[in-house]
């Protein structure tokens, strides 16, 4: 039974505005009395004592995770991949949100490298070089990538509250950043001791925000980079070397190997203050990648499985089939999940239950599920320059999500937690703005499909955007833009004659000849808005139009 609001509730929903300007957080800087970050036990140590173990460990779970594949039924290909039926919670879902928080959050400070964006969670390389006047200013040239790690103190996380407020947006699940790129993990991995239950803040985020969102009823995601910048290998002789993302040598760097990957000889004094914690291996992928995402899924029990750091080496060399098909088989007859198309160099848009796209916002619809993830304003990661005045408005952010919805999508929106894990009130405040907005409108969001058309030309001077239940009974017109006069036109509908029509929360119906009218031609029906509408004090991000729909 759909809810009936009161005109005063929905009249209140009109009145979401954008929290009071306030001014950005204070600059971080290097603390006084600061002294280096050392590890209890090095990287040489960790090879001697943990080496061994952790590759034997390995093998018996990759073992583990082709035993699984081999009894199937999907097999670790693409082919067999894309036999995967997308899970109906994932298409009804709609709105995710995505934590953008590590060891970079501590910093909080990115400059915009890209049309439409800048990274501050790539700040623990780019403090090397493209921000290393930044980083000399704020931190000191004497300041290492791992003296973060103690200044990374999860001090007001609390993923009880954190989750409700997920949950306030009207968001269906959310996907914490587990693994960025300097491969510090947001759980207790048995297979670094570069995470957060060995370091700082000493406690297993992971556990704890996974247990909430089964309490609090939300779907639960594994991020995952398959690339980290650099990590300890094992080469012959039981020699050190340094293994690199990139194939370009760092100025001043010794080569041991000029292939693919590029690999450096490994400097004690540098690089234990840069990769702490990461126990060196022979072999990247097979010894460290596969069992550590494996456990990830064994133990949290991921509803989404969310690759990144794709794009330098093929899905092959990842060997990301492999875990996409174990975490299907694992899966199957119990629970519905679903993974993206990031398993490697050209698989976006070619592979996955769902298509990723990255500030771009795909423009034209499309016949397969997608996402659109970004932030709510140019930031990827904790920012401490952003303000109200920096980031987009909650009419903006709401009308985006008409968008990506009315084009087959959902909407990933990230949220930048600082190091201490406070969410800043500007973000907080938006999707408490989201939430109200959804709770007398979500009906036009939730669980819908593409209608025919997406949108209306804006020739008319409005913004109209389409969706449908799922049952095609019903199709939504959201308009964005308030009617410079008394009628809306909604070119594209076409409504049931002698149907009532409704506007989301207005408790009375809108009686056709009365308040409606189908033309029958071009333009396809004229909505006349309530008197009462129209003489609020504020408007809404949007409209929503209901009618019965042929």
């Amino acid at each position: 039974m759909r809810e009936r609001h009161g005109t005063a509730v929905f009249l209140a929903a009109l009145l979401i505005t954008a929290a009071p300007l306030s001014a950005q957080d204070p600059q971080p800087r290097r603390p006084p009395g600061f002294t280096p970050y050392r590890y209890r036990q090095g990287i040489e140590e960790l090879q001697r004592r943990f080496s061994g173990p952790m590759m034997a460990e390995a093998a018996r779970e990759v073992g583990l995770l082709d035993e699984v594949n081999r009894r199937g039924p999907y097999e670790p290909t693409t082919e067999s991949l894309l036999t995967h039926p997308v899970p109906e919670w994932y298409r009804d879902a709609k709105l995710g949100v995505f934590l953008d928080w590590g060891l970079y959050s501590v910093a909080g400070y990115g400059e915009k490298r890209f049309a439409r964006a800048r990274y501050p969670d790539w700040y623990l390389d780019y403090m090397y070089n493209v921000l290393a006047p930044y980083h000399a200013s704020a931190w000191g040239a004497d300041f290492e990538r791992d003296d973060f790690i103690p200044l990374f103190t999860a001090s007001r996380f609390d993923a009880e509250a954190l989750v409700a407020l997920v949950k306030a947006s009207g968001a269906r699940y959310l996907v914490p950043f587990s693994k960025h790129h300097d491969g510090f993990c947001l759980w207790a991995s048995r297979f670094t001791e570069r995470d957060v239950a060995d370091m700082s803040p000493g406690l297993d985020v992971t556990a704890r925000l996974a247990a909430e969102c089964r309490r609090q009823g939300l779907k639960h995601g594994f991020y995952f980079s398959v690339e980290e910048w650099e990590y300890p290998l094992l080469l012959d002789g039981d020699r050190l070397g340094l293994r690199l993302w990139s194939t370009e040598t760092p100025p001043g760097a010794t080569v041991e190997s000029g292939g693919d990957p590029l690999v450096l000889a490994f400097d004690s004094a540098r690089h234990n203050r840069m990769v702490s914690g990461k126990v060196p291996v022979r072999d990247f992928v097979a010894q460290y990648l596969l069992p550590q995402a494996k456990e990830f899924i064994d133990v949290y029990d991921p509803d989404i499985l969310w690759f990144d750091g794709d794009w330098t080496r093929p899905a092959s060399y990842y060997r990301t089939p492999e875990l996409v098909a174990y975490f299907y088989n694992r899966a199957r007859g119990r629970k519905e999940v679903a993974a993206n198309d990031r398993l490697g160099r050209g698989t976006r848009g070619h592979c996955g239950d769902f298509y990723t796209s990255e500030t771009d916002e795909i423009v034209a619809p499309l016949n397969h599920p997608w996402e659109e993830n970004r932030s709510m304003g140019e930031s990827y990661g904790y920012y401490w320059k952003d303000s109200d005045a920096t980031l987009l408005t909650t009419d903006e952010l709401v009308q985006m999500l008409v968008r990506v919805v009315a084009k087959g999508g959902n909407l990933m929106l990230l949220v930048s937690p600082d190091g201490t894990g406070r969410i800043p009130e500007n973000q907080a405040s938006r999707l408490r703005e989201i939430g109200a907005w959804l709770r007398v409108n979500g009906e036009a969001i939730f669980d819908t499909r593409p209608h025919s058309v997406a949108c209306d030309s804006s020739q008319l001077g409005q913004n109209v955007w389409y969706t449908r239940s799922k049952d095609g009974k019903y199709a939504y017109a959201i308009v964005f833009s308030p009617p410079t006069g008394e009628s809306v036109v909604l070119k594209s509908a076409k409504p049931v004659w002698e149907k009532n029509v409704t506007i989301l929360g207005y408790p009375h119906p809108l009686a056709p000849k009365e308040s409606w009218v189908d033309t029958g031609s071009a333009y396809g029906m004229v909505v006349k808005i309530p008197e009462e509408l129209r003489r609020a004090g504020s408007r809404p991000p949007a409209w929503v139009i209901r009618y019965e729909t042929r």
